[in-house]
């Protein structure tokens, strides 16, 4: 599973966030979100619960691809 970082910046961008904002609603650090959004980093627990935490009303297919 990976996560679809097209829509999460598309929901950043929406929502104005910064990605320092996105690491405080993920509850991890602004590092982890740069390797996120860069491609470096993918899946795991803490990443996909924080993106679940971050986006709750969003599709758990928007938010992630299904290997």
């Amino acid at each position: 599973m990976k996560p679809n970082i097209e829509y999460i910046r598309k929901e950043m961008a929406r929502r104005k966030w910064t990605g320092s904002q996105l690491a405080m609603k993920m509850s991890i650090s602004r590092m982890e979100v740069s390797r996120l959004l860069r491609g470096k980093r993918v899946g795991g627990k803490k990443c996909i619960g924080g993106l679940i935490k971050a986006f709750p009303f969003a599709d758990f297919n928007d938010l992630f691809f299904l290997d």
